[in-house]
């Protein structure tokens, strides 16, 4: 476990030079894909079974995002996006299994589907390629997770933790697939907090 923790953290560290120093998106790609690896199988030592089948999806959805990054981003998004989208539900089912379905989150999650429309909005050069409805969809599921999980906090902090940051995650990638010229240092705060996230998520 240790020392899968830290080849994680060095694959990791790997995966932000990358991303400073501009390397070929080939090298990207498969440090990336590495550093999924090494997180799904930190998830083997959870003792969650959920847990360990979204870190699965996610790694999947990172694979296919990967190539997303390489060229045809439409194609690999479509493909990629359903995979995160049932891993966020299989989050829902782990704060679930340990608490009651707030109700609260239903009206709460629609916070975060306005946070996309206001970004949209004022951010006029992002362009969804005609994904804005899934996005959306997208958006309101993860803001029902997220306010479930600030809900239950106090029950499942850890896990709750690892949430909140990957919801940050998740909105810069609204500027690194859809703004013209994402700046590197939003694509280096995706790296470090989706990659945060997943391995605070593997440790809950």
């Amino acid at each position: 476990m240790t020392t899968l923790i830290i080849l994680y953290l060095i694959s990791w560290s790997m995966l932000m030079i990358a991303v400073l120093w501009q390397l070929p998106k080939t090298v990207y790609r498969w440090v990336k894909i590495i550093t999924a690896t090494l997180f799904v199988l930190i998830g083997f030592y959870n003792d969650q079974p959920m847990i360990i089948i979204t870190l699965a999806l996610f790694y999947i959805g990172d694979v296919l995002l990967a190539f997303a990054n390489g060229g045809k981003v439409n194609r690999w998004l479509m493909l990629g996006m359903p995979f995160f989208w049932i891993g966020h539900v299989g989050l829902l089912l782990c704060i679930i299994a340990r608490q009651k379905f707030d109700y609260l989150s239903l009206v709460l999650g629609l916070a975060l589907v306005f946070l996309v429309i206001t970004i949209k909005k004022r951010f006029s050069a992002i362009n969804f390629r005609g994904l804005y409805p899934v996005i959306l969809l997208y958006g309101y599921t993860l803001g029902i997770l997220g306010s479930l999980a600030l809900l239950n906090f106090s029950s499942v902090p850890v896990l709750a933790l690892g949430i909140s940051i990957f919801i940050i995650s998740d909105i810069s990638l609204i500027f690194w697939y859809f703004y013209p010229k994402c700046p590197i240092f939003i694509k280096l705060i995706n790296i470090v907090t989706y990659f945060g996230a997943v391995l605070i998520i593997a440790l809950s």
